[in-house]
């Protein structure tokens, strides 16, 4: 097990990546669940799951291709194929990170969008989590992946409310100035940990 495993949770928009990204390229070790939930997408197995789940975005039996896009556009408009996906896949990426947490040796860092929503901080030793205006927050999205207002709303509405949450147990970071900002923040928090 690593010497302590730390997730990096926060909204969509609150910068966990670009925190992610600043900690790796500072030596830590880090994982990603977009990445891992990337990998699982690429199983034959997870395709077949998700063609049954959403027959209209995953296309083909031999070599089923997903669109991701089309998955994205149903589930934050249809509640009990979100929660579907949610407790489909949520459970393998948290068995995939556990299982190569095992192997390595430092604290270890992964970011984890959808942590409190599934109940998840207690597999984690601490959790650090990135906050951000919410007009910083809408406007990175709808820039990052090319969304309206009312759709990137739409993706907020059904995540963890961070706004009105009592974040006192956990290590909490305002993503509020630059990318070297963020760092020292981060920098600042681990000496904490």
């Amino acid at each position: 097990m690593a010497k302590k495993l730390i997730a990096i949770t926060g909204g969509i928009g609150s910068g966990k990546s670009l925190a992610l990204s600043i900690l790796k390229s500072e030596g830590y070790y880090t994982l990603s669940s977009d990445q891992i939930t990337a990998e699982l997408y690429e199983k034959r197995k997870i395709k077949l799951l998700l063609k049954k789940m959403f027959p209209v975005a995953v296309k083909g039996f031999f070599n089923p291709k997903i669109d991701r896009s089309k998955i994205s556009e149903i589930v934050f408009n249809n509640k009990e194929k979100l929660e579907q996906l949610t407790a489909t896949i949520t459970p393998l990426v948290v068995a995939e990170i556990l299982k190569r947490a095992k192997k390595v040796k430092e604290n270890l860092f992964v970011e984890v969008p959808i942590l409190f929503e599934r109940g998840y901080q207690n597999q984690f030793d601490k959790v650090i989590i990135i906050t951000r205006a919410m007009e910083d927050r809408i406007n990175s999205v709808k820039i990052r992946s090319n969304l309206s207002k009312e759709q990137v709303l739409d993706r907020i509405k059904n995540q963890f409310d961070y706004e009105n949450a009592d974040l006192s147990p956990y290590f909490s970071i305002q993503n509020d100035g630059s990318a070297e900002v963020l760092k020292q923040k981060l920098l600042d928090a681990i000496k904490n940990i």
